[in-house]
């Protein structure tokens, strides 16, 4: 008999694992892919002055990070839509509402910083160098 309670404690150990870390990519995932999309840009722009053929590499990190935030926005509808609807509530559903309601806030704010990170590439990098 401890061996079924043995198992069920690690099976929702690893549950609770499981749903932390999608509720935290959820959240931060944005702010994770819109850092390293900064990063990215900010560290081979000079180098794409020289050699223009490395700004494929600004494009694909763009991609790349629009992408993450998608997911990431994707899964914070997912706990906005598994919360409840009473936001007044104190209850395990009204705090994932909350979680996931700024999950798509702060999901759309990175969005939109990484997409206007790609109008500069776009724009103004090539006028800049020349």
């Amino acid at each position: 008999m401890s061996d079924v309670g043995a198992v069920r404690s690690s099976h929702s150990i690893m549950s609770a694992v499981h749903d932390a870390i999608f509720r935290w990519y959820a959240l931060l995932g944005g702010i994770a892919a819109w850092t390293i999309h900064l990063l990215v840009v900010a560290a081979i722009v000079r180098l794409t002055c020289n050699a223009h053929r490395y700004t494929i590499v600004m494009h694909l990190a763009t991609a790349v990070t629009l992408l993450m935030t998608a997911a990431a926005l994707a899964l914070s509808v997912k706990v906005l839509r598994s919360g409840s609807r009473d936001d007044t509530s104190d209850a395990e559903g009204g705090r994932q509402r909350f979680f996931g309601l700024l999950g798509v806030i702060v999901g759309v704010f990175n969005f939109a910083l990484i997409s206007l990170e790609e109008l500069y590439v776009i724009l103004l990098h090539a006028k800049r160098c020349g």
